[in-house]
């Protein structure tokens, strides 16, 4: 029986060798071949396996398509996100890669199907830019044209027709997916400032780190700032009159809820050790906070009740270094990036779950890359990431039940967002 992936139907799975596995074994286990097991993972010698080894498995699907005139392999192997050597050991087709008119080729994955759209950052072109795609369509729509950096992290809008990012120029950029426009909306930020969209969706909320880091808002429409308050992290409430933020104004870093008119301070967090809190994020309702404390080299993840000021801990990984809590859109879950040493690269990351209290879940998959940026699927079933099996990141999606799955396979891709709301046409 074939395995089945979290999405619905067979893809390329990322699979863990276990003790007694065989390159033979794994293929027959998955009805795919050797020779397309080698030519995804480049492995130096076939015949030697390491336990807890993560292997590529791509499976033959009924994706099959007809040589135009002007195809390549090259072109084709572009078109469907897949390596042109894995494209090539699949139809039997050696260097130079000749392919002819009328051919009919196998494209060795099958799209997986998922609801919403995906923007990410790639370099697939040699450089970074913003790209969408829905899950279930391999193709990918390059949306930005020389504006990305490679620490671009694109957000949507609440009502998915934007993406806004930190770009060129370490400038404020958003873009219409649709029609491809991009506006640049205030220049000179930094290139990991923090923002965050109106639930409206028409003004967007960040921080300037000058002298004394400033909270301002910024309408889409006009581009008319409001200097709000002094802080950083800043997140809306779900009603849109206030902001949760970060200072340190009493000299401990804490949390505060304010009015979106500067009015009505109100301290949440009782902190009372040296540090920073980083990395806030608010639960779709609103009633709760996750962040990252006190640093970097040490950094955990709680969770604070708005209402209450009650605080959450969350279990630890194994170097106590969790970064990038997410929360799902229903509320109930909260994952995070959740290090460790494990891998032959080095650091790699876990996929934690915690309930809304902090009380451990599930650990979804060991092959995160260090510290990258997680989002939860529109369903909240399922996380896309970005592993670092390879020399480059790629995408991944990984659910409770299942395998992880890589969606990408060309240049690095990383720092991904889903909304609910439909891709435009490739």
């Amino acid at each position: 029986m074939l395995y089945q992936s979290i999405l619905g139907v067979i893809a390329l799975y990322i699979y863990t060798v276990e003790r007694g596995d065989t390159l033979f074994l794994i293929a027959r286990r998955f009805r795919t071949t050797v020779d397309l097991i080698v030519a995804a993972n480049r492995l130096p010698d076939p015949n030697r396996l390491l336990v807890g080894e993560k292997l590529l498995i791509p499976v033959l699907g009924p994706i099959r398509v007809k040589v135009q005139p002007s195809d390549s392999l090259w072109a084709i192997s572009q078109r469907f996100d897949v390596s042109i050597e894995v494209l090539a050991t699949a139809n039997i087709i050696r260097p130079p890669y000749t392919i002819f008119p009328n051919q009919v080729l196998v494209i060795p994955i099958v799209l997986p199907q998922g609801m919403g759209c995906i923007a990410w950052v790639s370099n697939r072109t040699g450089r970074p830019d913003i790209y969408v795609r829905t899950p279930q369509d391999q193709r990918a729509r390059r949306i930005t044209f020389n504006l990305a950096l490679e620490s671009s992290v694109p957000a949507w809008s609440p009502n998915g027709n934007l993406i806004a990012f930190i770009g060129r120029g370490n400038a404020l950029w958003i873009v219409d997916p649709r029609t491809l426009n991009a506006v640049r909306l205030i220049e000179n930020l930094q290139i990991f400032t923090h923002f965050d969209w109106s639930p409206n969706s028409t003004a967007i909320a960040f921080s300037r780190r000058e002298i004394v880091p400033a909270i301002i808002t910024i309408e889409i429409a006009t581009g008319q700032t409001q200097f709000i308050t002094e802080g950083t992290e800043v997140n809306y409430l779900p009603d849109g009159r206030r902001i949760l933020f970060e200072s340190s104004r009493t000299g401990l870093s804490q949390l505060y809820i304010i009015n979106a008119d500067g009015t009505g301070l109100r301290q949440v967090t009782r902190n009372t050790e040296g540090g920073v809190i980083q990395s806030v994020v608010l639960s779709s309702d609103g009633s709760r906070a996750a962040y990252t404390f006190p640093g970097v080299s040490i950094s955990m993840v709680k969770i604070v009740d708005l209402a209450t000021r009650e605080e959450f801990e969350t279990p630890a990984g194994p170097l106590g270094r969790d970064f990038n809590p997410v929360w799902s859109l229903n509320g109930l879950y909260l994952a995070y990036n959740a290090s460790t040493e494990e891998g032959p690269a080095g650091l790699r990351g876990i996929i934690r779950v915690v309930d809304a209290n902090g009380t451990f879940v599930q650990d979804l998959t060991d092959t995160a890359c260090f510290g990258d940026q997680l989002t939860w699927g529109p369903n909240s079933t399922r996380v896309l990431y970005s592993n670092c099996l390879m020399v480059h990141p790629q995408l991944s999606v990984v659910g409770f039940t299942g395998l992880p799955i890589q969606i990408t396979s060309l240049g690095g891709n990383e720092n991904p967002d889903w909304t609910s709301v439909n891709c435009p046409p490739v």
